[in-house]
């Protein structure tokens, strides 16, 4: 059985900054200033995060991501963190795009607090992942 690559752009397990996490819900999630849905989260770390949509994200410049979920204590959340898009393709799966995208602006209370929400609150311990 032959290891899975990173795409072109991607970096490897062993090239990471930050541990990834698998998301225990895909949270769906939109693009802030028009609304539109663009995908679902894959995993997430500190520093980033993997969606899966229907399209690739063309542009390179940062985005200002919204997802909400639902609280442990019942109430909803809308998040918005900002995020610049790394690379953009197919994932091995032909029905989704995969897109990596880079936290960016986390020195903003704000942002820094969504990210630390979802990373506390909606994360599997997990590591192992085959890159």
């Amino acid at each position: 059985m032959s290891a899975l690559r990173s795409p072109p752009g991607v970096p490897s397990a062993n090239k990471r900054t930050h541990r990834r996490r698998s998301i225990a819900l895909h949270l769906r999630v939109h693009d802030e200033a028009s609304g539109e849905y663009i995908g679902r989260i894959g995993d997430i770390s500190e520093g980033g995060l993997l969606l899966y949509g229907s399209r690739t994200i063309e542009t390179r410049e940062p985005i200002t991501l919204r997802v909400e979920l639902l609280l442990p204590d019942g109430r909803l959340a809308a998040l918005s963190l900002k995020a610049k898009p790394m690379w953009s393709g197919p994932d091995v799966n032909p029905a989704f795009i995969a897109t990596g995208l880079r936290f960016v602006d986390l020195d903003f209370p704000e942002h820094r607090a969504a990210l630390d929400l979802l990373l506390t609150n909606l994360t599997i311990e997990r590591d192992d992942f085959d890159d």
